[in-house]
């Protein structure tokens, strides 16, 4: 349900936790703090390992009943003995298969049009994932995805959800591609481990935020294209990296090093092209604070700081991300050819979350959050002009939707299981371009039946201006290419297994 994200995370505290996926499972978050092989959570405070496991050492040579000796059973007999190699034995159960179904059906009703123009989309998908754990020290995590659109046209089976070009943005179920398929992807693939239990370390393709912001993520540098706010759940592919943690128990705080070696632009087939991040995180005054800086040659370095805190009975973050203009390309009225900025370049994002009961069992959630985008555009007269150039250098990141404005803003209201209705969850939210005066305003509608059964339903409304970007027409020679949406429609059916 894609606006439901808006109120999905902390915007909405976790009131919507059963109407998403579980991303814990999923995706493949780290495990509890008590699990050394998977460290704590970025954003959050370290926590002290637990104790070393007391097994047994090896025991000298000595007779034992039936033959053989203790040390022979520790290696060879007992079939609950740890390996030769280590000193922590392996669950009677070490591999968890599991996943989820998603089937979906959307429409989309043009403001200037009849039924006959309503479209149809049926871009439904499946999750599987190994989580292997042979001991507590160690863990390996694979997911896979499949997608499959039969309203689709047929052919190539290319997966790339473009942040170029001219994709539109989408208020639907997430999309994953804008062919029939099937398509396959590799979404993770990992291994976690520890260096004596202090240094915690995670090679391979994962996922990994930066920051706090919820709708805007500006300083996620790791990932290489941003997530579509109006999705249900992150459907980007993970980065390939190794991930460093060194938890300061003492000191609440956590320095993470990374080497990222993955470019979805192009070959990273040399070291020099290996891009290096450092991540620290600590609590100053009762706020949890993030600084971050990633570096690559050919691009000059970007800087990141976040903070989340509670005022009161509100929980509050905050995100700013700083960078080179050169890292933005724009197009005028006057010189349509793209240009990068200059100087010193601002984003920062601030939102906020307040929790009330109204009910013995029963709470309601409002959220808000604002983005501002020094980079972006004052208005939707240019974006004619930037469509039609985005189009001709795919290569450079120019119609980034949901980061054209100069303004935006979200609000949300979510109610998770209201009286006796402990399965089902409503949200209405609204996601505005203040800058070019268009919005989109959804509601949301889930219900879990059968333990594993989600039913999704959805309706949302574009207003506002014209030609905006929540309200987009794109005319050329006077057709209109890209019909401007008034009502989009959706139905799904997701099963957790």
């Amino acid at each position: 349900m894609a606006l439901a994200a808006l109120a999905s995370g902390p915007l909405a505290g976790r009131a919507q936790a059963q109407a998403r996926p579980d991303e814990q499972s999923m995706f493949g978050g780290p495990a509890a703090p008590s699990t050394p092989a998977a460290p704590p959570a970025e954003g959050t405070p370290a926590a002290a390992p637990p104790a070393a496991t007391n097994q047994p050492a090896a025991a000298a040579a000595t007779p034992a009943a039936g033959g053989g000796s203790d040390r022979d059973r520790f290696v060879l007999g007992d079939p609950n003995a740890a390996t030769k190699l280590g000193a922590d034995a392996a669950p009677d159960n070490p591999l968890t298969i599991g996943g989820q179904l998603y089937l979906r059906a959307q429409t989309s009703l043009p403001w200037h049009g009849d039924p006959d123009t309503w479209t149809l989309a049926a871009p439904s998908l499946i999750d599987v994932f190994f989580d292997a754990r042979p001991n507590d020290r160690v863990r390996a995590y694979l997911l896979g995805r499949v997608s499959y659109d039969p309203t689709a046209a047929p052919g190539s089976s290319a997966v790339a959800p473009s942040t170029t070009g001219v994709d539109m943005p989408t208020t639907g179920f997430t999309s994953f591609n804008s062919t029939r398929g099937p398509a396959a992807l590799l979404d993770q693939m990992w291994i976690a481990f520890d260096i004596e239990r202090r240094v915690f370390v995670t090679a391979g393709k994962q996922h990994v935020k930066w920051g706090t912001g919820h709708i805007w993520t500006p300083t996620d540098y790791l990932h290489p294209t941003k997530r579509n706010p109006l999705d249900i759940f992150d459907i980007r592919s993970g980065v390939t990296m190794l991930r460093l943690q060194v938890p300061f128990e003492e000191q609440a705080a956590n320095l993470y090093g990374y080497a990222v070696f993955e470019d979805p632009n192009t070959a990273s087939s040399r070291l020099e092209q290996v891009a290096g991040a450092v991540r620290a995180e600590f609590i100053l005054l009762g706020a949890e604070i993030g600084l971050d800086v990633f570096a690559k040659k050919g691009q000059k370095a970007r800087f990141g700081v976040d903070l989340s805190t509670g005022v009161g009975d509100f929980d509050v973050y905050a995100d700013a991300a700083i960078r080179y203009g050169e890292d933005f390309y724009v197009v005028t009225e006057d010189n349509p050819t793209p240009a990068r900025l200059s100087g010193v370049k601002t984003q920062l994002v601030a939102g906020a979350s307040w929790s009330r009961k109204y009910n013995d069992n029963d709470l309601f959630t409002i959220g808000a959050e604002y983005f501002y985008n020094q980079p972006g555009y004052t208005g939707s007269g240019i974006y004619p002009i930037l469509i039609q150039q985005a189009a001709m250098h795919l290569d450079l990141p120019l119609a980034n939707f949901f980061y054209l404005g100069r303004h935006y803003a979200a609000v949300s209201l979510a109610l998770p299981a209201p009286y006796s209705w402990n399965y089902t969850t409503f949200t209405l939210s609204t996601l505005g371009n203040l800058s070019d005066g268009s919005y989109v305003s959804r509601l949301d509608y889930s219900v879990t039946f059968l333990t594993h059964l989600t039913f999704q339903a959805f309706a949302a409304l574009h207003f506002g201006q014209e030609g905006g970007e929540l309200r987009f027409q794109y005319v050329a020679n006077g057709v209109t290419i890209v019909p401007t949406p008034f009502v989009d429609l959706g139905v799904a059916l997701r099963l957790k297994f």
